[in-house]
């Protein structure tokens, strides 16, 4: 069968009592047979009437019923009849009565759901001309404003008039799975609407109270409702094992009713026989309707023990978990539902088959099929753990250029414990959620340690420090060139910035320099060459080279003079060439230098053919341009003898002897 809840409203009711299913308010009349007469034909009157056992809009259902609205149709010498009935839905009590007149004894009942069976056009309210069909929501029936939902339209197509002293077969349907409500007059489809009743009407609620409400003016007319006995037909029904079942079809209780297969059925041929299968069976009822239409429905009657499983959110109430969620689940429908607790538990909030709690303790569920001959159980025991694990930083460290990372020391009293860290203004490299990440530079490091059972966490912070000042060296300059009035240079002048650090200074040169002092800013050296200066900062192992400085040599300095060669021939003749007695260096090296730039004595004496003495120098390095007191001698053979001396670095002496030809002429 459909998973719908039937419920059928007609004529007559037998063998259950009215007073015991349905409350009568107002000026409402019990005309028995489970017919009421909501309004008589008087004027000024107002009725309602509820079925007292909720229904659960979560649930589909369909109602059937009938309504009579009077005979009084503004016939030829009749007056008009009004005002008509209402079909509502409401959550207010099961003793809910409206205002009457115009408001169908519907008026001001809030919040509700109402379908319009209008018999009188009160046009300030838009109703139509016509005894018409609407739906509105809030105790409000006015067709102008928003409580309107759909409509008005004609209760009968081909008949404006429906106060016909006749009973009108009236179909509700509700599918909340689409949210759509369908209104059918006489097994006609008249109008419907889409909407979601619990959250858009009932503000989350589900369970309601269904009725009617009818009312009269200064114009009235006798309107009623008439009641069947099998007013909530069977839908699919789980029984235990062992167990029977009342099956009821739907439809008119005065027709004829088949059902199969008959067995266990202790009558196939009634409305309600009793159904005892062994094990799970389908049953199929042939029955009427009632706008005389044969309908075949099946019924499931679903054998099987009944079965609940509590779950809940955790098992534990923790630093993370602060309330735990329940919820049962059964493979029975429409069973009710028993919380308890144990132990110091107790529920915070139980909303049917889900509650919840904020307390430790031992929480059972309970539930039991409808007729209450079997039940199961099944319960959760929850503890509390706000246990934390210890958090510990470290030692701090200082980064720098010795260590331009650094390893931080996480720790925890437990093994099982999780590390996170986390910075806001240092770096990390790598993953930080171990006990001893690496980072790469300075700031402050915080530790979370987590207890992943229960979510507590402790923290502890540590602040790194980092140096990564560099040398900055404004080198010095050598205070002269190497020479033989200067054999030793020195560098001066050279500045280190910043201050406050203790230097460590380290020369370096090319290939043939040194130093006598290199770890001096200001050393010495006797070598030239390139020198670079290299600083690092003792504190923090950062260093800076500079560009190189060079030191250079004077050219003529510290030459061996033992490569001097004298020529043996000059020729003074004024034509500039070899006019001097001109030494001169063989060393390939320094051929280009003049030896009486290099040497610092000079003694030449010159003697003629005859031995007498014509020249002798004063000892001064000069080159002898072949004359005697100032007058050039003639030409011929003279013999010389020359004492020469460098003491530039280590002294060094020279002489030569040997004949010079003097060409004059």
């Amino acid at each position: 069968m459909r998973n719908l809840l039937l419920v059928y409203i007609v004529l007559i009711w037998t063998s259950i009592s009215a007073q015991a299913q349905y409350s009568l308010q107002g000026d409402g009349v019990d005309m028995g047979s489970n017919c009421y007469m909501l309004t008589p034909a008087e004027t000024n009157q107002t009725a309602s009437i509820w079925y007292e056992e909720l229904i659960d809009l979560n649930e589909a259902f369909e109602l059937q019923f009938t309504m009579n609205f009077g005979d009084l149709n503004n016939e030829p010498g009749e007056i008009p009849g009004a005002d008509g009935m209402m079909f509502v839905l409401q959550n207010e009590s099961s003793t809910a009565l409206g205002n009457a007149g115009n408001g169908l004894g519907y008026g001001n009942l809030t919040p509700s759901l109402g379908i319009e069976f209008d018999t009188f056009q009160n046009k300030g309210i838009g109703d139509m001309f016509g005894d018409h069909i609407a739906i509105h929501k809030n105790g409000n029936v006015n067709h102008n404003n928003s409580n309107s939902l759909a409509g008005p339209v004609l209760a009968n197509e081909e008949d404006q008039e429906i106060e016909d002293g006749l009973n009108h077969a009236i179909t509700i349907r509700w599918e909340p799975s689409t949210f759509q409500l369908d209104v059918y007059f006489d097994c006609e489809y008249r109008l419907g609407t889409t909407i979601d009743l619990i959250n858009e009407i009932f503000g989350g609620e589900s369970d309601v109270w269904w009725g009617f409400t009818a009312s009269t003016g200064s114009l009235y007319n006798a309107q009623s409702v008439c009641l069947y006995e099998n007013v909530s037909p069977s839908a699919d029904v789980n029984i235990c094992p062992g167990n029977s079942t009342q099956l009821i079809a739907g439809g008119d209780i005065n027709s004829s009713f088949t059902w199969f297969p008959t067995v266990y059925l202790d009558d196939a041929n009634i409305f309600n026989p009793i159904a005892t299968p062994p094990s799970t069976q389908v049953y199929t009822v042939i029955y009427t309707d009632f706008c005389g239409y044969i309908q075949v429905n099946s019924i499931a009657v679903i054998v099987e023990p009944i079965e609940l499983e509590l779950y809940s959110n955790s098992t534990a109430l923790t630093c993370e978990v602060s309330e735990i969620t329940f919820a049962a689940i059964t493979n029975y429908p429409n069973t009710d539902i028993t919380w308890t607790a144990s132990e110091g538990g107790d529920y915070d909030q139980i909303d049917g088959f889900n509650a919840t709690t904020t307390t430790s303790g031992v929480y059972i569920a309970n539930v039991a099929s409808e007729d209450g001959e079997c039940s199961a159980e099944d319960s959760l025991e929850i503890t509390i753990d706000t246990l934390s694990y210890s958090a510990s930083s470290g030692v701090a460290g200082i980064l720098n250029c010795y260590t331009p990372t650094f390893s931080l020391g996480g720790s925890s009293d437990n093994s099982s414990a999780q590390f996170s860290w986390e910075t806001d203004d240092g770096t990390f490299f790598g993953n930080s959620n171990t006990s001893s990440p690496t980072i790469t530079s300075g700031g402050t490091y915080t530790l979370t340690v987590t207890n992943p059972s229960s979510a507590c966490v402790n923290s502890s912070t540590i602040t790194i420090e980092e140096d990564f000042t560099y040398p900055e060296i404004s080198l010095g300059y050598p205070n002269g060139i190497i020479s033989c009035e200067t054999p030793i240079v020195q560098i001066v002048g050279t500045e280190i910035e910043p201050w406050g650090y203790d230097n460590i200074i380290e020369w370096s040169w090319s290939e043939g320099g040194g130093l006598t002092e290199p770890w001096s800013l200001d050393p010495t050296t006797q070598l030239p060459g390139e020198y670079t200066l290299t600083i690092t900062f003792n504190e923090n192992g950062c260093s800076t080279s500079s560009e190189a400085t060079t030191i250079e040599l004077d050219e003529f300095a510290f030459i061996d003079i033992s490569s001097i060669t004298f020529p043996n021939v000059i020729t003074p003749n004024g034509d500039g060439v070899n006019e001097m007695l001109q030494p001169f260096f063989t060393e390939t090296s320094i051929i280009g230098i003049n030896p009486m730039q290099v040497l610092d004595r000079y003694d030449i004496t010159v003697h003629n053919r005859w031995g007498q003495l014509v020249h002798q120098s004063n000892g001064v390095p000069l080159s002898w341009d072949g004359r005697s007191n100032g007058d050039l001698l003639h030409s011929g053979a003279y013999m010389i003898d020359i004492y020469y001396t460098s003491t530039c670095g280590d002294t060094q002496t020279g002489s030569y002897k040997g004949v010079l030809e003097i060409i004059a002429d």
